[in-house]
């Protein structure tokens, strides 16, 4: 019958009292048992009369609402413990206390003798009553009173919240937008979404500036112009402060508008602006948009670069929708300039905490391209980007790879029509045209040729996944590009989970060389980056092999294999990328894998139709290894798969990134010999501070009865010898490293040590393992080992 419950002491604080008290925990439990733990905030107030939050200065809350001297009705606001002090987290405390009764139990009894007004009991909920308080904070102190009282089958103070409008956009077009809320439009998966509705009711993209490299941005369409910057965009192309599309009516050979309509489309991907009562919404609907021309004739090195860090104290994201030909036959790409700028932009970019930089994985997946193969793609500064149908599945012109970060709706494949929805060049003169589609009105497109129905491929799916991180950085701006690319791992949803590619990593994180980490989750992301703690600083380690002359079989499955031995290196693993010098007539024959210790396997490149030779100097890069730890083998395979052409790897280097994780907590695994004699020698395996000499004492009764000598450490073995003369007994053994009261220090126990003569054996009963590591005050510790039963 406790249906609430303190779990700190509670403190009344009168008027006359200005004391700093502890925050006071509640658990409040509603009528269907779901306790949720609360804590008073001690620098928060409600204004009931006003309807608005204000601070607290110079006292706690409780005291403040009981002396502020004007005729406003404050109140105390709780949030739920450990949770983050959102708008949609807070709980007004109010006044009032719903109570259950038995049945025949005098709820006017039980209020007076809480000091409260009874109300009536209310005309829906049999049994269930009102009962009111006057003072601000006294509905806790009540509520605890009445829970012990008999007759009272439930009690709860009850909170107020701010409830968000489930409205959605009233753009005419969001309802046909699957990408952004699958119904099962035109057969489609429902619910093969970026869940982002429920986002908008907080982040919007607000603050967030995201610039379109692409083939120009129309600044003055109707649906872009409220979120475009046109003060710091520019056209590389022409080398003008004007990035506007250039090109006129109809199409080219490739049936292609003539005029540049691609960046216009993408940019309404990322932020066509949403209740505005025209068109369609894009994910971040009120992000900037800064038009940086870039693509769409011929661009050289310099002027990619320059487009890739353009602004970067000012641009957030960049959305990169392009890159070197789809065929497959294409290797690498990116250029001395534009690698750099990458690699400056996750450095200096968004004031140290990096430029963001999503890209197109590639849409040559029907001719067996691999978004691995190109080097943008392939850089750990990049977040790849795959591309999903309306059916959640992988659409058949997105690129695999180990590469992929995540994957996004785009649609229009070979197999499902349904494409993206979003803003074309005004008139007729981008997708959506007269010379392409008759009308109106017009039956594969809009009858609004402002928009397009039509758009697709990882062009589409990228500025997606652009969005999305512009509503993260609106939640959370200290992110770190590195955390980014964490935060939308961890928050992927595994699509097409029948996909039998699908394989958990060591860290159990899940890949698929389709899918990356799996469909972008706005919710989940937004969620996540609200409350992230920054991952450590990226360090690296890496291992090279040169000069060799290492024969591929043609025609092998089996191959060869290198091996790196990265020892005892210590990093959890975030990015792992590998470099290869291969001689070989067509190397579309090879298949490259890279296998961890703990054998997960990154497919760097499979069989395809590329028939020019060589790999020189060729970068891949896998994200299949995040979480997992860099110390142990690691082995690169390479194999013909293909007869009539053999090869021979040259050289191989394997770099591994990530950060340095905490020194591991030492443990004893196991001792011998037992008994051990007087003046014998014992040795101790586990992990051990390697090189520390340890204090290693015998214990009887808790009191120190002999100190061992301590000899070598190598951080898995201690020999110790015990002291002549030591009596035959059972002792415990006790192990210290560092002196008591330090970070360094560290005791290990062992309960059952025999000293005697030899012979015989003796249980041994010690700690094999602990775990979590820190623990919470208050919280649960698992020891693990061999313990009398």
């Amino acid at each position: 019958m406790n249906f609430i419950k303190k779990t700190t002491r509670f403190l009344l604080l009168f008027a006359t009292s200005l004391a700093t008290v502890q925050a006071e925990e509640h658990t409040v439990r509603t009528g269907s048992g779901q306790a949720t733990v609360y804590v008073v905030a001690e620098d928060e107030l409600h204004n009931l009369s006003r309807d608005r939050a204000e601070a607290v200065i110079g006292a706690t809350s409780r005291v403040r609402a009981q002396v502020i001297g004007d005729t406003d009705i404050r109140e105390l606001v709780l949030y739920p413990k450990g949770e983050a002090r959102t708008e949609s987290n807070r709980r007004v405390l109010t006044r009032e206390v719903l109570v259950r009764l038995a049945a025949g139990t005098d709820v006017a009894r039980l209020a007076r003798e809480v000091g409260a007004d009874a109300g009536l009991e209310i005309p829906y909920a049999p049994r269930h009553y009102i009962l009111r308080v006057t003072q601000p904070g006294a509905a806790l102190k009540v509520a605890a009173a009445l829970a012990t009282m008999a007759g009272v089958e439930h009690v709860e103070p009850v909170l107020k919240r701010k409830l968000a409008k489930r409205s959605v956009p009233n753009d005419p077009l969001f309802n046909q937008q699957w990408t952004l809320r699958n119904t099962g439009q035109n057969g489609a998966t429902a619910g093969a979404d970026i869940n982002v509705v429920g986002v908008w009711a907080t982040y919007k993209g607000t603050g967030i500036t995201v610039g379109v490299i692409d083939d120009g941005l129309q600044y003055s369409h109707p649906d872009l112009a409220a979120n475009a910057n046109t003060t710091i965009d520019y056209d590389f192309r022409d080398s003008d402060d004007d990035p506007k599309p250039e090109g006129g009516s109809g199409k080219n050979a490739k049936d292609e508008p003539n005029a540049d309509s691609h960046g216009t489309a993408t940019a309404g991907v990322i932020a066509a602006r949403g209740n505005n009562s025209i068109g369609a919404v894009g994910v971040a609907y009120e992000a900037t948009l800064v038009g940086l021309r870039l693509i769409g004739g011929t661009a050289g090195d310099t002027q990619e670069g320059a487009a890739l860090s353009h602004g970067n104290s000012d641009i957030h994201i960049y959305n990169n929708s392009w890159g070197p030909n789809d065929d497959g036959t294409v290797k690498g790409g990116a250029g001395t300039l534009a690698l750099a700028a990458l690699k400056n932009g996750v450095t200096s970019g968004r004031g140290g905490r990096g430029s963001i930089y999503v890209w197109a994985g590639g849409n040559g997946g029907e001719q067996l391209d691999n978004a691995g193969y190109d080097s943008y793609n392939s850089s750990i500064y990049t977040i790849s980007v795959a591309a999903l149908n309306d059916l959640g599945r992988r659409a058949s012109y997105s690129e695999r790879g180990a590469c992929l970060v995540v994957t996004a709706p785009s649609g229009n494949d070979a197999t499902r029509a349904q494409g993206t929805t979003t803003t074309d060049l005004v008139g007729d003169f981008g997708y959506n045209r007269s010379d392409v589609y008759a009308g109106p009105p017009v039956p594969d497109d809009l009858a609004d040729r402002n928009y397009t129905q039509n758009y697709n491929g990882t062009s589409s799916a990228a500025p997606v996944v652009s969005g999305v991180v512009a509503l993260m950085l609106q939640a959370n701006q200290n992110l770190g590009w590195r955390d980014v690319q964490e935060v939308l791992i961890r928050s992927a949803t595994q699509t097409d989970p029948q996909n039998n590619e699908w394989r958990t990593n060591k860290a159990g994180f899940k890949f698929n060389p389709n899918f990356g980490a799996g469909r972008v989750n706005a919710g989940a992301a937004v969620t996540l980056a609200t409350t992230w703690v920054n991952l450590p600083a990226m360090t690296s380690t890496s291992a090279e092999q040169t000069n060799l002359n290492v024969a591929i079989p043609d025609d092998n499955s089996i191959g060869i294999t290198q091996s790196f031995d990265l020892g005892t290196s210590n990093l959890r693993v975030e990015q792992t990328v590998v470099t290869v010098d291969i001689t070989h007539a067509q190397r579309g024959d090879l298949v490259i894998n890279l296998v961890s210790p703990s054998g997960t396997i990154s497919p760097l490149a499979e069989l395809h139709n590329d028939t020019s030779a060589n790999y020189t100097a060729m970068t891949f890069r896998s994200t299949f290894n995040w979480g997992e730890d860099s110390k142990g083998t690691w082995q690169v395979q390479v194999s013909d798969r293909r007869a009539g052409n053999a090869g021979t790897l040259t050289r191989a280097k394997l770099e591994v990134f990530g950060s340095l994780r905490a020194t591991e907590p030492p443990v004893i695994t196991g001792f011998n010999p037992q008994p051990v004699a007087a003046g014998g020698e014992v040795t101790l395996t586990g992990t051990f501070p390697a090189g520390s000499v340890p204090v290693i004492t015998l214990e009887n009764g808790g009191v120190t009865v002999a100190t061992l000598t301590a000899g070598s450490n190598t951080g898995s073995q201690i020999k110790a010898t015990v002291p002549t003369g030591t009596a035959s007994g059972t002792y415990g053994l006790k192990v210290k490293f560092g002196t008591p009261g330090t970070s360094g220090y560290a005791e290990l126990g062992i309960t059952t040590f025999v000293v005697g003569t030899s012979g015989g054996t003796t249980p041994q009963y010690l700690i094999t393992g602990f775990n979590p590591q820190p623990v919470a005050a208050g919280g649960e510790v698992t020891l693990t080992g061999t313990f009398p039963a």
